[in-house]
């Protein structure tokens, strides 16, 4: 997906809301929304960091348009790990280097759309859009947004969402909420799953880092189960098939790793997909769509404010998708 001034691409994503303490209520994105702006509008607020401070992330821009229900944010990174920018005129046989000066990072920055109003038929899970721009990963978007509801909400006073617990005492018990976002899938994914080999199905369930042996060397991550996927599931059938399957232990493994290889000797890899809804873990095989034609050209991958005729694109790209009152997935 490269990154032109007179292109770009916008990835597929439901962004779910939850909460670790089961007898809390869910938050609204909306009240959510309210956080990161505020962290937007600190200049003190400290941003993400990524690879021990190489990388930085925060929130560099924020709309909240109430008529449509949407709110856009504008994620910006620093990669301090990459090249200076060399621009070269071939007609003149010349270059010129920008060198990048300490602290600076080299500068990416991606609009963030998201429908304030959730699916119809899961109301803690709401349609957002995402520019694909690289360093500004789906992953390093949602750690950034996760940080800053943290910060704003860890602490027995800080919280601004609380809760009872259920048979005790009526005081209030904050707690703190945080997102994931899942792609949609493409069509190129289900037609490898479908026209390709399945070489592998693991169920796994995340751990809470318990350590293995006496030292802090060795840590579990994550456990998995393997399953045998038998090579006789009819074609067209494999991705119902292997998704129903799985949601019958969704409570004790959410994420299904599929080992899918698309062409024979070709190259084999695997994809994380959320039992529950299909959606797909990452970015590899999320559906996308490629906007074009711009009157004013896009110039650079480093935009500070929102780029309102950008964003409106995206927005009529979200009301389209959400349709009247449903996220509906169909493209």
């Amino acid at each position: 997906m490269a990154v032109q001034k007179h292109a770009r691409d916008i990835l597929f994503f439901d962004l779910s809301v939850s909460r670790r303490a089961p007898q809390a209520p869910f938050p609204t994105l909306r009240e959510l929304v309210v956080l990161w702006k505020k962290a937007q509008e600190d200049p003190d607020f400290a941003p993400k960091e990524f690879e021990k401070g190489a990388v930085t992330a925060l929130i560099k821009d924020c709309e909240i348009d109430e008529p449509n229900e949407i709110a856009t944010l504008l994620i910006e990174v620093s990669d301090k790990n990459a090249p200076n920018t060399t621009y070269l005129d071939h007609a003149k046989r010349t270059a010129r280097h920008i060198k990048k000066e300490e602290p600076e990072g080299s500068g990416f920055s991606a609009h963030v759309v998201m429908s304030l109003r959730s699916r119809s038929d899961q109301v803690n899970t709401y349609l957002t859009l995402v520019e694909a721009i690289p360093v500004v990963s789906v992953s390093r978007i949602q750690a950034t947004l996760n940080k800053i509801i943290r910060e704003l909400c860890e602490g027995p006073k800080n919280s601004p969402f609380t809760y009872v617990r259920p048979g005790g005492t009526k005081k209030l018990v904050g707690y703190v909420p945080h997102i994931l976002l899942a792609g949609y899938p493409s069509d190129r994914f289900l037609q490898d799953i479908e026209e390709g080999t399945i070489n592998g199905l693991k169920l796994v369930a995340p751990t809470a880092h318990e350590s293995l042996g006496a030292g802090q060397y060795l840590k579990m991550n994550e456990l998995a189960v393997s399953v045998s996927v038998s090579r006789d599931i009819p074609k067209g059938e494999r991705w119902e098939t292997i998704l129903t399957g799985a949601a019958a232990k969704k409570s004790e493994f959410p994420t299904a790793r599929i080992y899918v290889q698309p062409e024979a000797g070709g190259k084999s890899f695997h994809v994380d997909v959320d039992v529950e809804t299909g959606n797909i873990i990452g970015q590899a095989y999320v559906k996308s769509r490629r906007l074009s034609g711009f009157d004013q050209l896009l110039e650079t991958s480093a935009v500070e404010q929102i780029v309102p005729h950008f964003m409106q694109r995206m927005k009529a790209v979200l009301i389209k998708e959400r349709g009247d009152g449903t996220d509906a997935k169909a493209a």
